[in-house]
């Protein structure tokens, strides 16, 4: 992209759209002449920051939570 000189908004504009029309065909193209062997590929090479999955936990804690506050009450 080119820097606004001037507050010339329209052109920059102008640039902006026809940029952001060469890049989707671009990804339209690329993403039709991929292969399900390729895309496999990248999807493979992802990588998560975290663990995409958490082990569930068997207790919520709230059976506990509720316990304490039916004591704190009778005492």
């Amino acid at each position: 992209m080119h820097p606004v000189v001037n507050n010339d908004v329209a052109a920059w504009r102008k640039q902006y759209r026809e940029d952001t029309e060469f890049f989707e065909r671009l990804r339209v193209q690329e993403l039709m002449t991929m292969t399900d062997a390729r895309a496999l590929e990248i999807i493979r090479s992802l990588v998560c920051a975290q663990p995409p999955w958490r082990e569930r936990r068997n207790w919520s804690g709230l059976i506990e939570q509720q316990d304490l506050f039916h004591r704190r009450g009778k005492s």
